[in-house]
């Protein structure tokens, strides 16, 4: 939790209250605008749709296994951590973590927008349903839920609705309280927290290793490609709000940055809750 907070006060510190972090968004949002305005109307309609859907999934979802399952604490403590995470980023953007309007050629139209509120609502949501769900089956769900989440973050970023960091941010808000729910429900119940005991030769489907590898690389591989678009793109002496060519670098580091930490912080967690939860006392 600590280091999630640490994180997303870099990320602000980096991208928000430094000139040079100001621009490198703003040249990747102007190249997202670029290639908004040429997007057939069937894909913009899905961008604008895919927040929304992917939200109420995993919302029903969560209410499907809160029924099935019947973990009345577990899912109220939950849907508080979902509650909780939605709240911290209206008063982040809105009171806390405020946008300078520095000197730097970057317009200020679209004033605060850090953490991103539809990414933290998917994102929440999302942990929500991991953290309720057995533990056998967190692995896969966090991995599925993944794509949910930053489907949303890359989303926003192709409508041009948000800047990268603000993706990033709101990944980091909502892993810091599902992490707070989740230190409750592993103490609260460990009947619901004990993965069965099985072989290594033959481990569930859902609680398979390869689910965590394949966050974590996914994570790795796009949050350090989007680093390596922006050295592409020419790096800090490419930095230039007032020249109207948009980089197809800046475009494809701005979208890998916007997923990439989302995958990373859904690999924190699954890692974290599979290490958490307990075995079967042995026999005798």
């Amino acid at each position: 939790m600590l280091g999630a907070v640490a994180l997303l006060l870099a990320i602000f510190q980096v991208f928000v209250t430094t000139s040079t972090g100001q621009v490198t968004e703003h040249m990747a949002l102007q190249a997202a605008t670029a290639r908004l305005e040429t997007m057939p109307p069937l894909g913009e309609t899905v961008l604008r749709l895919l927040p929304g859907v992917s939200a109420v999934t995993a919302v029903l979802v969560f209410l499907v296994i809160t029924v099935w399952r019947r973990r009345w604490l577990a899912s109220a403590i939950a849907l508080a951590s979902f509650g909780a995470a939605n709240l911290t980023t209206q008063l982040l953007k809105k009171v806390i973590l405020l946008r300078p309007d520095l000197d730097n050629g970057v317009p200020y139209y679209t004033g605060n927008s850090l953490p991103s509120g539809h990414t933290t609502f998917a994102a929440a949501a999302v942990v929500a349903v991991v953290l309720v769900v057995a533990p056998r089956w967190r692995p896969m769900t966090a991995a599925l839920g993944a794509l949910f989440a930053t489907a949303v973050g890359a989303g926003t970023f192709l409508e041009t609705w948000h800047r990268p960091s603000d993706m990033a941010a709101a990944y980091l808000v909502a892993a810091f309280w599902g992490l707070a729910g989740g230190l409750l429900i592993l103490r609260t119940g460990a009947e619901w927290n004990t993965r069965a005991r099985r072989t290594a030769r033959h481990p569930h489907p859902g609680g398979h290793p390869g689910w965590d590898i394949a966050l974590w690389l996914g994570g790795l591989l796009t949050t350090v490609g989007g680093m390596l678009c922006y050295l592409l793109a020419g790096g800090r002496e490419a930095l230039d709000p007032a020249v109207p060519w948009t980089s197809g670098w800046h475009y494809l580091g701005g979208l890998l940055v916007s997923v990439g930490p989302g995958l990373l912080v859904f690999a924190v967690l699954a890692s974290f809750l599979r290490w958490e939860s307990g075995r079967p006392a042995a026999r005798g």
